[in-house]
């Protein structure tokens, strides 16, 4: 019969000597057998403490802390299922098929949020970025503009009770929120507007910063993230 041992961080500093120190002590009390197992929340400085105090016991992840990183990580949300039928498989063929089949849901997320960011020519950038900025285009409307500078870039912008100064080439406004958010403004916007007159609706792109774009965002994401480096580096 296994004797199973749940470990976490609750309570305990987040190092190494702590940890080590802890099953030390704990070997005083629980034999290490090779039919003891430890499950922890993945944390390193428990691995390690395991595996310098304890040398026949066997080591696992909690199944519940798994899915978490999953589901916040890799949002596979709609996929856990199959991940918990893979952890709870009775045999090796059937963990194998749960596998394949887990591996083969979390592609096809992947590849419909991709489809999802690129679905329209015309919305070259991502979905939140794009509201933003059709949702400035309307207010614009209301707003009247007056060039200031004889290369059509610096404009000032009369709103109620407010006055704003635009400059499109260096992609800055008076308000400040075209400088913090890269997305023109509604005061940007009016003078886009201006210059470009109908045809200002394709122009928002090359007024972005490039980091709203689709393209970015896609490329971003395209490698794996670690947050913490491999132990080498």
């Amino acid at each position: 019969m296994r004797k199973v041992i749940a470990a976490d961080d609750t309570h305990l500093h987040d190092n190494d000597a702590s940890r080590t120190f802890l099953f030390e002590k704990l070997k005083d009390i629980v034999v290490d057998e090779s039919n003891l197992c430890f499950i922890s929340d993945r944390q390193k400085s428990i691995t390690n403490g395991i595996t310098k105090v304890y040398n026949h016991a066997h080591h696992a992840y909690g199944m519940r802390h798994l899915s978490e990183n999953l589901w916040v990580n890799h949002h596979c949300g709609d996929s856990l299922y199959l991940y918990y039928n893979e952890a709870k498989a009775y045999s090796l063929e059937e963990f194998n098929d749960y596998s394949v089949e887990f591996k083969d849901k979390s592609l096809e997320a992947l590849k419909e949020r991709h489809a999802y960011v690129l679905k329209s020519k015309g919305n070259k950038m991502v979905p939140a970025a794009e509201r933003i900025a059709r949702k400035k285009m309307i207010e614009g409307y209301s707003l009247y503009v007056e060039n200031i500078t004889v290369d059509g870039n610096q404009f000032t912008v009369f709103s109620a009770g407010s006055t704003s100064t635009v400059n499109l080439l260096e992609k800055l406004c008076s308000c400040r929120e075209y400088d913090l958010v890269k997305i023109p403004c509604t005061h940007a916007m009016t003078a886009l507007s201006s210059k470009h007159d109908d045809e200002y609706g394709m122009n928002i792109y090359e007024y972005s910063s490039p980091i709203n774009k689709a393209t970015t965002y896609l490329l971003a994401y395209s490698k794996s993230i670690n947050v913490v480096p491999i132990e080498s580096e």
